[in-house]
């Protein structure tokens, strides 16, 4: 029978391609993980790795057996994350972290339900990167994050996540702009403007994030607008850019190839047991009412 450190290091091992890796993410020696892993083959009656060199190449057998061992590693450390949340201790405040994507809309309405039914709670709206919200969820510094979805199985940390709304994005440019004269835009006229885009879209790696050589990453969400209004295009959700077209500074552009315009998930973000205190578990639920709205 395995034991939960042995499921670990063999995690570490499979991923990190080697043991030395595996020993310095784990803070380990490289013997100790070597011992782990040897004393979980003894277990399971098979070799997991072959070494060559200093990499550990794993088997056909340690490839289907990752996922699951992922999978039950994870339900652990939720355990753990679960039973530490019984003990939290009232709220006084709220801490959400966004990406330019979540709709303006949206979060205005979540701040006045909040007012309403918990009207001691502050509440802090902080935009942030995808990665550095991550990692306030991880070190309490964050108590929710609106972000959009990769589309994977699992988030790059230990949080857990519900999702809320598919946003449609759509392709913008200035008025002025020759793209907006034309009836039709192709991608090879989209590549021939420079592509404003956003760091958390960027790091999606998404294929239609990435479409102009001449791309410009910018992170303030007012400062890519006023860049829009005068060179080149960006695509953003309609919401956030509603101010610009109805003042007729952007139109957005009919794009004759898909799939600019496409959708794409948001998801909200939070420690996995943080929605066992009511207060977070309201605001959980009225961030997928929302959404179902925006839908």
């Amino acid at each position: 029978m395995h034991t939960l450190e042995q499921l670990t290091t063999f995690i570490a091992v499979y991923e990190k391609g080697s043991y030395s890796a595996a020993a310095k993410l784990l803070g380990k020696s490289r013997t100790t993980v070597r011992e782990h892993v040897m004393a979980f083959e003894d277990g399971v009656g098979y070799s997991l790795f072959v070494i060559e060199g200093r990499k550990a190449i794993p088997t056909d057998k340690a490839s289907k057996l990752y996922f699951q061992a992922k999978v039950v590693e994870k339900q652990n450390r939720e355990l753990y994350h679960f039973s530490q949340a019984l003990f939290a201790s009232d709220v006084h405040s709220v801490t959400i972290v966004h990406d330019v994507f979540a709709p303006m809309t949206m979060m205005v309405n979540i701040e006045e339900k909040i007012r309403q039914h918990y009207p001691n709670i502050t509440v802090n709206w902080l935009h942030r990167t995808r990665p550095e919200a991550l990692e306030m969820l991880n070190d309490g510094s964050a108590d929710l994050a609106l972000m959009p979805n990769r589309d994977m199985v699992f988030a790059e940390t230990e949080v857990t996540w519900r999702s809320i709304a598919n946003l449609q994005l759509k392709c913008f440019a200035s008025v002025s702009s020759p793209l907006a004269a034309l009836e039709e835009v192709t991608i090879n006229e989209l590549q021939g403007q420079t592509q404003y885009l956003t760091e958390n879209f960027l790091a999606l790696n998404v294929g239609f994030a990435k479409v102009s050589p001449r791309r410009h990453v910018v992170s303030n969400h007012d400062l890519l607008c006023e860049l829009i209004k005068r060179d080149g295009w960006a695509v953003m959700p309609t919401d956030y850019l509603l101010p610009y077209l109805n003042s007729g500074e952007l139109v957005e552009l009919n794009i004759k190839e898909s799939p600019i315009g496409k959708g794409i998930g948001l998801n909200v973000f939070f420690a996995i047991g943080k929605d066992t205190q009511q207060e977070f578990a309201d605001i959980i639920d009225w961030f997928e009412e929302q959404g179902r709205l925006l839908g």
